[in-house]
């Protein structure tokens, strides 16, 4: 089968180089199962959750597997049983989990770290026999304990990153435990960024640090944008590919998305208040929905944000900064942005809220990486449209603020009441000043 990587010019969307490099990842897969390769098997354990233009049979690894009455299963007929049992457990006969084990007590019994060799070095034999071993844990589990002894050996040494970080998955099988994903930050090669990003996204493991999933995800579909299928193996181009189809299903609309996003759509507040239901009373049953406080607002944004971005977390918790606790209204942490909403009720109000967010914005940023910018939003219940600008000059001057959206109250909304006020004591409930006698 011949393989050619498209041509895509450089200037060409961002949609179309994904689906161009998914293609090209796709074919070289292909390829790989066309030779018969055992690559192949592993190719379709990574990608065995995704839809892809790639047909799987259950004749896979036929070259590789013995018939009854052949010698036991050596290192890759073991590795294509245990990757078919697991993407095909109920079809396997009975021969099969007798030349199973069989093949398993007969590798025990070698040295598999004496050389270079051994199946500890090869990546599908290495997750294929780790599968067989899973497999057989009931009946033979010794087999499972001899394989971690090997893989958590101090004389393995896997040669690469790739191949370390699959020893890790493969230990987490063994365990039946999740794998912990050290600092990614490190990693610059494609494949092993799509690796640690596959580990950590599925049930078999998970980043030490929560907050690096989305740099992950970023650093991950740049490096498999820049790399060139037809130089890897099957493996490889699986795991790139695992990680482009699963970044477009779920996010492909974040990675576009950015804080001017944000801001559009906030700016068109006012306009879509045309249709903020405010009916006259000579309806027999009017429906008003009033803006009197900061609450109110927030619920307004909540509905915009979140028809947008996927993320938005409410009330976003933030880190301590000494004895003061810090909570944003909105959180978007893919963009790494907040928002900050804020209600005016009077021309008075604009220099407390400017005091406000300038003291937050501290708390906000300076203790935490998961957040780099705050836009601001500003519902002026008042209209006082001469404050504006001076309020947006100003917190547009403040470290970290973005932008500063404010917009004025509809007219169709009758004005918010003031809030209730405490009633004054009279002068007679008041207590009396007595006079020292």
């Amino acid at each position: 089968m011949s393989f050619e990587t498209p041509e895509v010019p450089e200037e060409a969307p961002l949609q179309l180089l994904i689906g161009a490099q998914i293609s090209a990842l796709e074919q070289r897969i292909a390829e790989a199962i066309a030779d018969g390769s055992l690559d192949g098997l592993l190719a379709r354990h990574i990608l065995a959750d995704k839809s892809v233009a790639i047909v799987w049979d259950s004749s896979l690894g036929e070259r590789w597997r013995a018939e009854p009455g052949e010698s036991p299963l050596d290192a890759n007929g073991l590795a294509v049983l245990g990757f078919d049992i697991d993407y095909f457990p109920s079809e396997r006969p009975s021969t099969d989990r007798s030349a199973l084990h069989e093949g398993l007590r007969r590798l025990a019994d070698r040295d598999p770290l004496r050389d270079k060799l051994g199946f500890p070095y090869h990546p599908a034999q290495l997750v294929g026999i780790s599968l067989a071993v899973v497999a057989a844990r009931t009946e033979r589990p010794e087999s499972s304990r001899w394989l971690r002894n090997v893989l958590t050996s101090p004389s393995y040494r896997p040669p690469d990153g790739f191949l370390q970080l699959l020893k890790s998955y493969c230990v987490a099988l063994l365990d039946s435990q999740p794998a912990r994903i050290p600092d990614t930050s490190p990693l610059t090669d494609a494949v092993e960024l799509a690796t640690a990003r596959w580990i950590s996204m599925g049930r078999h493991g998970e980043l030490e640090h929560a907050d690096a999933a989305r740099l992950l995800e970023q650093r991950t579909l740049q490096a498999v944008l820049r790399t060139d299928a037809s130089r890897l193996s099957a493996p490889r181009c699986a795991l790139l590919l695992h990680a482009a189809i699963d970044i477009v299903n779920t996010s492909v609309d974040q990675v576009v998305l950015g804080r001017s996003h944000v801001s559009l759509v906030l700016r068109r507040f006012e306009a879509a208040m045309r249709r903020w239901r405010w009916d006259d009373d000579a309806l027999q049953n009017p429906i008003k929905w009033p803006i009197t406080a900061e609450r109110e607002v927030q619920d307004i944004l909540w509905i915009i944000l979140r028809s947008v971005f996927d993320d938005v977390k409410d009330e976003e918790t933030l880190p301590k900064v000494g004895h003061h606790s810090f909570r944003a209204d909105f959180g978007l942490p893919k963009i790494k942005v907040l928002v900050e909403a804020k209600y005016a009720r009077k021309s008075a109000d604009f220099e407390k809220i400017e005091k406000e967010i300038m003291e937050d914005s501290v708390g906000y940023l300076n203790l935490t990486d998961l957040y780099k910018e705050i836009v601001v939003f500003i519902y002026d219940e008042s209209s006082s449209v001469e404050h504006h600008d001076l309020t947006r000059r100003a917190l547009l001057e403040v470290p970290g603020i973005s932008e500063v959206i404010i917009v004025s109250r509809p007219g169709v909304l009758a004005s918010a009441p003031p809030p209730p006020r405490r009633p004054r004591k009279s002068a007679a409930s008041r207590p009396r000043a007595t006079r020292p006698t």
